[in-house]
């Protein structure tokens, strides 16, 4: 199978598929406007998505993880309810900053954030579906968010009007919920509990503060650099930052607990990210001159530093997984994760006291080469006294 990259497991593979599409979508959408130099819709993305991270990471309560680790059948009802409650909040706050920021794709913006909240609702489903063994619903929900991707590049190309198109996605998200919400076994439903299984999680400020610093982060480089460039850095940064969102949210967790091995085929993509940095280092060599001239060349060389940035930021992850599974020591973890979080947030001020906005384009590099140390130089520590 082309996706094949753990042993023996393809539910495993189809499942982290399922996950990864679900988490991925936004930032697809955020990707391909900027390929097609709808700036604007770029930066504004990059502000929605980073309002959204912030609460649908904190209060997700670890759901997930603590569903699959205890088979908590009976607790996805309340889970479920609890993040419907949540999501009017993160509404309201959308719109909030929608006027307070004057945004100008209100509409489309709008309907990204029901999406967002929709998959965050659907997360839940998926991982209902995953203690059941019932790899069906993940396959159906493969096939129709490819279909939406399918969808969103012809829309771009020839009919530059999203519109319609996510909000006939979003009906189907709905019709998915609906579905497979009916499936699931009732049982009493207790907010109370979900909500202080959050607040008292040991990752609720780890969590906060990391999404709280990304936020800041892209408010900055919008103030300093202007919606244009700004939409050029996003999408850079989202290329460069996907592989480490995808390992750590998907299926970092699941390889590293389980010491899963890559199969060897697993080198395809490796020479394949290979590829892609020597094309882009190349088209960045032999159009140096129109860096910061020509925007297509701008995001040309900011996704390849970015895409250097994520070599280190996925060894960074790692071992911060690796720490978070393997050690009693998580919550020291999420202690660095805080320290970490101040880092993120005064990057974009210091790059451009000292370079001005140009320099701010190797903003996700020097976050990845400060995950990758500090991480890197707790588990030395810890590994020293062990």
């Amino acid at each position: 199978m082309f996706f094949s990259l753990f042993p023996s497991n393809k539910n495993i593979e189809i499942q982290s598929i399922a996950y990864s599409l679900n988490l991925f979508l936004p930032t697809f959408i955020l990707i391909v406007s900027s390929f097609f130099k709808n700036y604007n819709l770029t930066a504004e993305l990059g502000i929605l998505i980073g309002i959204n991270i912030i609460f649908t990471q904190i209060f997700s309560a670890n759901a997930r993880s603590i569903i699959i680790a205890q088979k908590l059948f009976q607790s996805i009802y309340s889970y479920i309810f609890f993040r419907i409650t949540i999501s009017i909040t993160i509404i309201i706050v959308n719109i909030f900053f929608f006027y307070i920021l004057e945004f100008y794709n209100n509409l489309i913006l709008f309907q990204i954030s029901i999406m967002i909240i929709l998959q965050w609702l659907i997360e839940l489903l998926l991982t209902s579906s995953e203690l059941r063994k019932d790899i069906n619903q993940f396959y159906h929900y493969i096939i129709f968010s490819i279909i939406f991707i399918i969808s969103i590049l012809v829309d771009f190309i020839f009919f530059k009007n999203l519109n319609y198109i996510i909000f006939i996605y979003n009906l189907a998200l709905i019709f998915f919920f609906l579905t497979s919400f009916l499936k699931l076994k009732k049982s009493k439903i207790n907010l109370k509990h979900v909500f202080l299984l959050c607040i008292n999680s040991k990752a609720f400020y780890s969590s906060f503060s990391i999404s709280f610093a990304n936020l800041i982060w892209r408010l900055f480089i919008i103030y300093f650099c202007g919606k244009v460039l700004a939409g050029i850095y996003f999408a850079s940064f989202a290329i460069g930052s996907l592989p480490g969102t995808l390992f750590n949210n998907t299926f970092g967790p699941t390889i590293v607990k389980n010491n899963i091995k890559f199969k060897k085929n697993v080198k395809f993509f490796l020479y394949l990210f290979t590829l892609l940095l020597a094309i882009l280092f190349t088209l960045s060599l032999l159009n140096k001159d129109k860096i910061f001239v020509e925007l297509s060349h701008t995001q040309i060389f900011g996704t390849f530093i970015s895409l250097l940035g994520s070599i280190l930021m996925i060894q960074g992850l790692y071992f911060r997984q690796y720490l978070i599974q393997k050690t009693s020591h998580e919550s020291r973890v999420f202690k660095v994760d805080v320290v970490y979080s101040l880092c993120i947030i005064l990057i974009v001020p210091l790059l451009y006291l000292f370079g001005g906005e140009k320099l701010v384009i190797i903003s996700f590099l020097i976050s990845s080469i400060i995950s990758y140390i500090t991480y890197k130089f707790i588990k030395n520590k810890i590994d020293e006294h062990q």
